[in-house]
């Protein structure tokens, strides 16, 4: 068992909104010319997208 495996709780939640509205931010500033913008939140997006994986379900 990993150590940082816990079980999804209401902050779990939270960051899967924020998850989602770092995606669509991130489309958003890629179709409006802001790459480098969009590529800083594409990896914010990876982050909170690895940390969501490690929580279990």
């Amino acid at each position: 068992m990993r150590p940082n495996v816990h079980e999804p709780d209401l902050g779990d939640l939270v960051v899967v909104l924020l998850a989602s509205t770092l995606a669509g931010l991130r489309d958003r500033l890629a179709s409006d010319g802001f790459d480098p913008a969009a590529e800083l939140v594409a990896d914010l997006v990876e982050v909170t997208d690895d940390y969501l994986t490690s929580v279990s379900a």
